[in-house]
């Protein structure tokens, strides 16, 4: 029963890493992809002289990017044996609906009040569910670092 324990636990390690590599390798494409489509997109606005609804356009595709970096920058700090945080995922959500709120004024469709209210009311519990994880987060790390203190410091 050990041994097919251990080759279980082998099967489940190498397909976790070769699933990170696969996740590695689309990020970098999906990355390279809306970098492409940033400058389609100002080249196209130029074309069209519609500079603001392209600037628009692109502001958008930036966003992306930034989420794309923070979600590299996430798998290379778990490749590294880091742990994954889970705030980032959440900035990652709320980077995706502030895209949307400022891509509603360019929209193909008018966009209704009621639209405009459900995104702004995702995006402001969003934001207090960051808040909240990053200030338990801060807290946590202020109390293992008292705790460490603590241990260090000689008793007299």
């Amino acid at each position: 029963m050990e041994k097919l324990t251990d080759r279980t636990t082998k099967l489940l390690t190498w397909t976790g890493r070769l699933t990170h590599i696969v996740i590695s390798l689309a990020l970098v494409s999906a990355t390279a992809l809306l970098a492409a489509l940033f400058f389609h997109d100002i080249y196209i606005a130029v074309q069209n002289h519609s500079l603001i609804k392209g600037f628009l356009h692109a502001l958008g595709i930036l966003l992306l990017l930034w989420t794309m970096v923070e979600l590299i920058n996430t798998e290379l700090d778990h490749l590294r044996g880091g742990a994954i945080d889970v705030a980032i995922f959440i900035e990652v959500a709320l980077v995706v609906v502030v895209r949307e709120i400022i891509m509603l004024p360019v929209a193909e469709t008018h966009p209704t009040w009621i639209d405009l209210g459900m995104w702004s009311v995702a995006a402001i519990l969003l934001g207090l569910t960051y808040y909240f994880v990053r200030s338990g987060q801060h807290l946590l790390n202020q109390s293992i670092m008292a705790k460490e203190h603590q241990a260090n410091t000689p008793v007299k």
